[in-house]
């Protein structure tokens, strides 16, 4: 064996280590919301749409507040590759300035849930509900955004199973609220049917920042505030801002446009619909894996660069890709070999099943795509680049993927599965654009260090 193969694997174990807990972490997100979903199932289907409608809402704008947030990550993990400690306590300061000021927009769109179900069109029982459900998740948002910011800190740093085991504790704790507060507890708590599941979730979101909080400041070599001023800074505030505004920009042309291929999917009748989403269940749930790998790997290059060893970030970069795409193309071929087994574990219609069936072979090679761009996307975020891979998902997504589904899917016969090409399309084309700009970057710095 080389010794260019020996720090190759030996890049790939360290990546594994750090990624292995984010996905438990991302996982952890999804059950969570799997969770509510399927406790508040059986009030109905009037309170099931209204707290699907409001965790939709609540996600989109999560998700871009979040990404605005993950600006921290590469200032974080580069000043602990240049062993500045100091300076990652510096960055998490400001991070968790920048979640306050963005908790506050975020908690009144949850405040205003009723008159934005309205404009979207929404029956009035499930605005009424929808509305009532945002105004009792409207109190965790800060804690979420502030857990956020500390996730981005620890993990910035390598440490992530605090992250993860916050996350997995909350998703049981959730369970647990879920059931005293929406069926109630005889004598003790009245059933509060849908808004019982959004006020656990606010009471989980607020018990997982207090179990970070005291994690940190319970570990000496982490606290935070010790010896920093707590005052914003603007030049960090705008290096932090400058990198995350971006991201949350791309995450949000990313959820974008699979939220309206539910709606062009709506548009072709509800066996359609089912099938897409039962499709899009799968891919997010296996997506979540090469997207917690892509996140280490941001963190890895991260590192590699603070340490100015542009040897390491290209072992780190390449270790990404082979973690997100061997995993991805072992999902590819179960999609294939046995389509209607996997879309048979959520439903036996026959018709869901057959369109589904067909959904999950396109799936297959948008899988291999979805990892190829997720890591492209991370470990260009791990050297600071966020700005040129915002625009290559806008291309690809609104500039190719948008128009392609809506061609495809009703300006000619393939219905469904046009709808699918065009977000194949939109997914080939960010992760081939993304590839190109790793070696532009990533590559072109290195030789320019080595010099």
């Amino acid at each position: 064996m080389t010794r260019r193969t020996r720090l190759f694997l030996h890049e790939l174990r360290a990546l594994a280590l750090v990624a292995g807990p984010i996905m438990a972490s991302q996982l952890g997100g999804i059950a969570m919301n799997t969770t509510d979903t399927i406790m508040v199932g059986p009030l109905g289907a009037t309170a099931l749409a209204a707290a699907g409608l409001a965790s939709a809402v609540q996600f989109t704008v999560f998700v871009m507040c979040n990404g605005v947030v993950m600006g921290m990550i590469p200032l974080v993990s580069q000043a602990f590759g240049a062993g500045d400690r100091e300076e990652c306590r510096r960055v998490l300061v400001q991070g968790l300035w920048i979640a306050c000021a963005l908790a506050l927009p975020a908690t009144l769109v949850s405040l205003s849930g009723r008159r934005l179900a309205l404009l979207l069109g929404q029956a009035p029982d499930v605005a009424l509900l929808a509305g009532d459900y945002l105004t009792a998740l409207a109190p965790g948002v800060l804690p979420l955004m502030l857990f956020m910011a500390f996730r981005q800190y620890l993990e910035g740093m390598g440490v992530t199973r605090a992250a993860m085991w916050m996350t997995l504790g909350g998703v049981i704790l959730n369970v647990l609220g879920n059931q005293a507060l929406i069926w109630g507890v005889p004598g003790v708590v009245r059933p509060l049917g849908v808004v019982g599941s959004g006020v656990a979730t606010t009471v989980v979101r607020w018990g997982m920042l207090a179990g970070m909080v005291a994690y940190i400041l319970r570990t000496p070599e982490l606290h935070p505030f010790r010896g920093i001023s707590l005052r914003p800074v603007a030049e960090r505030l705008r290096r932090i801002v400058g990198l995350g505004v971006p991201v949350g920009a791309q995450l949000g042309a990313e959820v974008g446009i699979f939220a309206l291929s539910a709606v062009m999917m709506g548009w072709l009748g509800p066996v359609q619909l089912a099938a897409h989403q039962v499709t899009i269940n799968v891919a997010s749930t296996t997506y979540m894996v090469p997207l917690g790998a892509s996140i280490a790997g941001s963190i890895r290059v991260g590192q590699h660069v603070g340490a100015g060893d542009w040897r390491a970030v290209h072992r780190a970069a390449l270790a990404t890709y082979v973690l997100a795409l061997g995993f991805m193309g072992c999902c590819a071929l179960i999609f294939v070999a046995a389509p209607e087994a996997v879309i048979g574990l959520y439903t036996r219609d026959p018709e869901i099943l057959r369109i589904g069936a067909t959904l999950l072979l396109l799936a297959a090679l948008f899988q291999l795509f979805d990892g190829a761009q997720a890591a492209g996307i991370c470990v260009l975020r791990g050297a600071g680049d966020t700005r040129v891979p915002m625009w290559i998902t806008m291309i690809g997504y609104w500039g190719v993927g948008f128009p392609v589904a809506y061609l495809l899917g009703f300006r000619t016969s393939m219905a469904h599965a046009g709808i699918w090409m065009g977000l194949t399309a939109s997914l080939a084309v960010v992760a081939l654009l993304m590839g190109l700009r790793v070696r532009q970057v990533l590559w072109a710095k290195g030789r320019g260090a080595r010099r």
